[in-house]
């Protein structure tokens, strides 16, 4: 059985994605799971800089409608949209599965800041503000904020750029608004401006840089534990095979004689070899037929997730008998890829086991309707996918394992197992 045909028989996991209704609350509200922290700081404060863009600009609404009259009536709606607008688009992009396009975002909000900003001096209608008054343009209030979505996407120049420039450009704009000309001595307060934004955005830098760092120290301690582990598994089988030639190879040279050989030491010899030759595989006593195989298969699912369906398929044509270790491979990768479909696949995706069993050959595909995942952003410490899935069935002779997944569009892993010889 192919991979398509497991998606061809359960066709929910391709066909139409979980459309998050019946997602708790809570999830909708957190978002999508990421896989190394550094994404899920990214997307929580570019949140966190979009809300506050727009927390800005409903709150400063009086000071708009107040200096609304030093300009004509098309700027204070557009230059409020200009800046509402792409905030509240990169607060929605915090929400897709992936953060792609927050670099273009940070961009389009920093564009849609100095625009306004811009714009002001053509919508200006030469007066200046009553009083004594130290703003007329209500931008001058916020203008490096924008840079700060640069900052969480890690484009640290282009957030620095922007907090120059739109803070010299807005206070240039206010004092025009308040004096009718330039005091060159003012933009020290913009100089004050931009130390306090750079605070801000060193801040965000520290933490993104802080958080890639945890996740490659975490995937570097991975890959050392991976290492060692091999290391151990590699000596303990050096071991074992010692052991079988000072046991079984050496004691039998050492009882050969001058002569005729003693009565069952060939028997001796023979058996010896035969253990040579299945050092790695299940010893021949240790075999499970085909319906023993199912009846442990169904045992599995339901002691793993009651609310798992199930399709197995027994071909008759050949009797077959299993290794031992291929069956509990396949079993224990199959409980894997369940558990993992039960943990993030969301809340109201099903989930469907297929499988296939012939006499050279054994397929068993875990397949879900859920929200899917990127098969190459799997971080290094998820061990259910790396060790308990991959690991298992590409450690076993015969064995091999195959995920299929997108975000949207459910998951599909086919763990499978060929006899020596099988095509």
């Amino acid at each position: 059985m192919s991979g398509a045909a497991a998606t061809g028989t359960f066709g929910r996991a391709s066909a139409t994605p979980d459309d998050g209704r019946a997602r708790p609350w809570r999830d909708r509200i957190v978002g999508p799971s990421d896989a190394t922290d550094r994404a899920r700081v990214q997307r929580i404060g570019a949140r966190f800089v979009g809300c506050g863009l727009i927390t800005f600009t409903v709150g400063l609404s009086p000071v708009i409608a107040a200096r609304a009259e030093l300009t004509d009536p098309w700027w204070p709606p557009l230059s409020a949209a200009l800046v509402a607008g792409p905030a509240l688009l990169v607060i929605a992009a915090t929400y897709r599965p992936t953060l792609r396009y927050q670099t273009a975002l940070a961009a389009l909000s920093s564009v849609g800041f100095l625009l306004a900003t811009a714009l002001w001096f053509v919508a200006w209608d030469g007066d200046v503000a009553p009083g004594h008054s130290w703003w007329s343009v209500w931008l001058v209030q916020f203008p490096g904020v924008p840079g700060l979505v640069f900052g969480m996407a890690g484009r640290y120049l282009l957030a620095i750029g922007h907090i120059v420039v739109a803070t010299f450009l807005a206070q240039t704009a206010n004092q025009i608004g308040v004096y009718g000309h330039l005091r060159p001595e003012l933009y020290l307060g913009s100089l004050v401006t931009i130390a306090l934004t750079c605070v801000f955005l060193a801040v965000a830098v520290v933490t993104v840089r802080t958080a890639g760092l945890l996740d490659e120290t975490r995937s570097a301690a991975m890959d050392a534990a991976a290492t060692s582990a091999a290391s151990t598994a590699k000596e303990a089988e050096r071991a074992r095979f010692a052991a079988l030639i000072h046991d079984k190879v050496i004691a039998i040279l050492l009882a050969i004689e001058v002569g005729r050989p003693r009565p069952g030491l060939g028997t001796q010899a023979v058996t010896a070899l035969d253990e040579l030759d299945r050092r790695d595989d299940e010893p021949p006593e240790a075999m499970t037929g085909v319906d023993e195989f199912v009846q442990r298969v169904r045992t599995a699912i339901a002691a793993t997730a009651d609310d798992v369906e199930r399709e197995l398929s027994i071909n008759r044509s050949a009797s077959g008998r299993y290794p031992g270790e291929a069956v509990s491979a396949m079993i224990e990768a199959m409980c894997e890829a369940i558990r993992n479909a039960r943990r993030h696949a969301g809340a109201g995706a099903s989930c469907l086991v297929v499988g296939d069993f012939r006499a050279d050959r054994v397929t068993l595909a875990v397949v879900d309707d859920g929200q899917g995942f990127d098969p190459d952003r799997v971080p290094p410490e998820r061990l259910g996918l790396a060790v308990g899935i991959r690991g298992r069935m590409t450690g076993l002779a015969g064995g091999d394992v195959e995920v299929r997944s997108e975000p949207g569009r459910g998951t599909v892993v086919i763990v499978k197992w060929v006899r020596d010889g099988g095509s």
